[in-house]
């Protein structure tokens, strides 16, 4: 998640009347949410908790900081989730790492129930970056509101993020650097392919930045 998309979707999330408890969906581990990136944590779930809003991490895997562990497409697990009466669900930058997107994008909608809301995003101009799969979906706004077939836009628009130069700024990192290291992942790339193609795309953005689909949807 950028640090853009994380302050617009606070801002989104504060702006609705009744989103707790919320459910953040591949919510990932707490040291992804406050080390590894540690925006998620500072600039959307630190103020939703502050404004009294429930949060609540799920994710495939057990872990520090994934309060409900377990696959959303397991019928058990789906119908725990339905029974905690979510009023709002999450899903940032989790489509393009499942391999049906769509039975994922109706279990939302199943889980959160009528009148609930449903807050998602999805790259739209992003590298290649397998968590541990990048199904390459990347739709626009309304591309990726078509795939809640019983929802109802409330509002699409687009995050613009850095680019990957004013990523290594920020980092402190010399593109010179950056350079060697990918070379390094090229060296490994019959052994780690997936990972040495991570980094080489991410030069692709060298000078135009990253973009992210928003979406909140009510479901009928």
């Amino acid at each position: 998640m950028l640090a853009a998309e994380a302050a617009s979707l606070c801002e989104i999330l504060l702006g609705q009347a009744d989103i707790s408890p919320l459910l953040n969906l591949g919510s990932s581990t707490r040291s992804f949410r406050e080390v590894e990136k540690p925006h998620v944590e500072r600039d959307l779930f630190a103020p939703l908790r502050r404004a009294g809003v429930s949060v609540l991490h799920s994710d495939a895997k057990a872990a520090e900081g994934v309060d409900l562990a377990g696959d959303v497409l397991d019928p058990e697990v789906k119908r725990s989730l339905e029974a905690r009466n979510f009023r709002c669900v999450l899903l940032a930058n989790l489509l393009e790492h499942v391999p049906d997107r769509d039975a994922v994008a109706q279990a939302a909608e199943d889980i959160v129930g009528p009148n609930g809301l449903i807050l998602a995003t999805v790259p739209l101009s992003y590298p290649y970056h397998a968590d541990p799969i990048d199904n390459h979906y990347r739709p626009s706004p309304a591309a990726l509101a078509g795939l809640f077939g019983r929802s109802r836009l409330l509002l699409a628009e687009e995050v613009v993020g850095p680019t990957f130069r004013e990523e290594l700024e920020e980092r402190r990192s010399a593109p010179a650097a950056a350079l060697a290291r990918t070379f390094l992942w090229f060296l490994l790339s019959p052994v780690r392919p997936r990972s040495f193609a991570s980094r080489a795309h991410r030069w692709l953005w060298y000078s135009r930045p990253y973009r992210i689909s928003v979406v909140l949807l009510r479901v009928c």
